[in-house]
């Protein structure tokens, strides 16, 4: 690629300092007028950051630490919880700036650090609290890091960086791991890498790593590697493992993270690239070495069992510099595609941002009904089932869902009776079920029951259950006319006496329900 004057650089530099700098005020800001509940997980990031430690119960620590040092300077508030997602993410951007820069030229890098920040996955976890948007920031930078080890660039402090950011990203998300696959196919396949890493500084960013990660390797060790376990079931490589129909799902759904037209431009690019110079290609194949691995590992994962759209995110940040790159070259079409894809995510972003904003109803009537319900009414149904459990004098309240654990526990912060989320299985599957139930909180328990089916169940595991009615959370109205509630059936439990929870029990219950919600519309009569 031809080199830019020190003139246009400068300029390319500013444009991209300017536009990630709005979008950044523009993110704060959705997030101090959002009227959306934490979701599940963002509430149990939260709890967790109430207690710092080198590990929690499904992910490794650092989005805990992250919220816990927002929250404790900012308050609990939802806006503090997100607050870092942003930051973050425009870290990331700014960074792909640098690697897009070394790598090609600044151009290349404003229209990667532009497609990062406004790729559809981003839009949406700039507005939320994830571990991908921990993770992002540590993976531009382990990549930056690298490029310039390998191109001599940095030295002992490159050395030093890339050590830092691979030892914190795993320490944001397993999936660093995909990092070290790209290092290896890189040590393969390009010499530079391999006289980079293979080397006393390539010793030093792997003890720097190694020494950032180990606190939490021991932390596993020590509580049964629950952190661990957590992920291998995640992947759920269990029952039929041949799925084919999932390759397509997959291959769509990373249309909705990267953009499609982002997403096709990739595709076309790997054919395209066969026609650069070498110098390019090997560049090009470097970056290929941290996109590919991750698209092919989660795409077999998905033929396997199932993946969920963001699990091959870390692909898409090495891919944004790549079709920034791919684009450019094809001027001025590529060009123009570049903005159209960049327009497309543009108005996609309006479109976030102004559904949450509008009333329940009119959300509603435009079909995003499923979208929101998971982040509206939490804190109303917290004030509503801790005020039942005030009148009626109970001793603890015990949930049959984890989601409504979290939504619970979040907006009744301040509760101080005991709030316990039913084992079906009669062990911890998650960490709402940490904490079982037992004396003495069992006196009178307010069961606060989400599912029909989990009803008959629940009963089985008290002396006595009584049934106190209905506690409804309404959420608005479907296009159908039917309402969208939360509807929880509530009881009075006491004894809690449970039976082994084994297959004859749940053979026993299988099919049973107690209170079931008519269906709506209702169905015409015969």
């Amino acid at each position: 690629m031809a080199g830019l004057s020190r003139e246009s650089e400068s300029t390319y530099w500013r444009a991209t300092a300017f536009g990630l700098g709005l979008l950044l005020v523009l993110r704060v800001g959705f997030l101090l007028v959002s009227p959306l509940n934490l979701y599940a997980d963002e509430a149990q990031y939260w709890r967790w950051g109430e207690t710092l430690a080198w590990g929690y119960y499904s992910k490794p620590p650092m989005i805990a630490w992250v919220i816990h040092g927002v929250t404790t300077l900012l308050g609990n508030a939802e806006w503090a919880v997100r607050l870092a997602a942003p930051f973050l993410h425009t870290a990331g951007a700014f960074i792909l700036f640098f690697l897009g820069r070394a790598i090609y030229d600044a151009r290349t890098g404003m229209y990667a650090a532009f497609l990062y920040a406004l790729m559809p996955a981003v839009i949406l976890s700039s507005a939320v609290i994830s571990t991908d948007g921990v993770l992002m920031p540590f993976w531009c930078g382990a990549l930056y890091a690298l490029w310039r080890l390998r191109s001599g660039e940095g030295r002992w402090a490159s050395a030093v960086g890339l050590g830092a950011a691979v030892g914190a990203g795993f320490l944001a998300k397993y999936a660093m791991l995909y990092f070290l696959i790209g290092i290896g196919l890189t040590l393969a396949f390009d010499r530079d890498t391999r006289r980079a890493l293979l080397s006393w500084r390539g010793l030093v960013a792997l003890i720097v790593a190694c020494t950032i990660f180990a606190p939490h390797l021991a932390w596993n060790a020590a509580n049964d590697f629950k952190t661990v376990s957590h992920t291998v079931d995640n992947a759920n490589l269990g029952g039929d493992l041949f799925h084919p129909d999932h390759a397509l799902t997959f291959l769509a759904d990373q249309m909705g993270v990267f953009g499609p037209i982002s997403l096709i431009a990739f595709v076309f690019g790997l054919f395209a690239m066969r026609k650069a110079g070498d110098a390019l290609k090997a560049r090009d194949r470097w970056l290929l070495c941290f996109v590919i691995p991750v698209l092919v590992i989660i795409l077999v994962q998905a033929v396997l069992s199932r993946a969920n759209a963001n699990w091959a995110a870390t692909a898409w940040p090495a891919a944004s510099v790549l079709v920034a790159a791919w684009l450019i070259r094809m001027a001025p079409a590529g060009v123009r595609w570049l903005w159209a894809s960049l327009a497309l995510h543009v108005a996609l972003g309006v479109l976030f941002v102004t559904v949450p904003l509008v009333p329940a109803a009119a959300a509603s009537q435009a079909g995003f009904d499923n979208e929101l319900k998971r982040t509206r009414g939490w804190d109303t149904a917290a004030n509503a089932v801790f005020a039942k459990a005030a009148e009626i004098g109970a001793t603890s309240v015990l949930v049959d869902e984890r989601e409504v654990w979290h939504g619970l526990d979040y907006y009744a912060r301040d509760r101080r009776l005991p709030l316990i989320s039913w084992r079906r299985y009669g062990v911890p599957k998650s960490f709402s079920e940490a904490v079982p139930m037992a004396p003495p909180i069992d006196e009178k328990v307010l069961v606060v029951s989400l599912h029909a089916e989990m009803r008959p169940m629940m009963r089985s595991d008290f002396k006595t259950f009584e049934d106190i009615g209905e506690i409804t959370i309404p959420l608005g109205e479907r296009r159908n006319g039917c309402p969208l509630a939360r509807r929880f059936h509530v009881y009075i439990g006491s004894g809690f006496a449970p039976e082994l929870h084994d297959d004859a029990w749940e053979a026993r219950h299988d099919g049973l329900a107690e209170f079931k919600a008519p269906p709506c519309p209702a169905p015409k009569a015969q």
